[in-house]
């Protein structure tokens, strides 16, 4: 199954950012972009985001952004004990320093 990596390419100060957390890198296992930028953003913030109210939150992933992260096959090269051998799953996930 492919790898593919999300790495951002807005600046730290664009506004679109808006309270996301920025990442350096994430890695993600998966068959299409698509579903790797949809395991990426499923996982962005696991706990943190609660409804009060009737309130909704809509597309709340940074990682959904393709104005805020690009998405491509990483390299073989770049691979290192990653390995493409399993299922659907993001591999690393590398805050970025504030």
């Amino acid at each position: 199954m492919p790898l593919w990596k999300l790495e951002p390419v807005a600046h730290a100060g664009d506004p679109r950012w808006q309270n996301h957390p920025r990442f350096e890198r994430v890695v993600v296992r998966a068959e299409t972009s698509g579903e790797a930028r949809r395991l990426a953003a499923a996982g962005e913030n696991p706990g943190e985001l609660s409804a009060v109210g009737n309130e909704t939150h809509g597309d709340v992933a940074g990682l959904a952004d393709e104005k805020l992260y690009r998405i491509a096959p990483l390299p073989a090269e770049e691979q290192g004990a990653l390995t493409v051998e399993g299922g659907p799953a993001v591999l690393s996930r590398r805050r970025a320093e504030a």
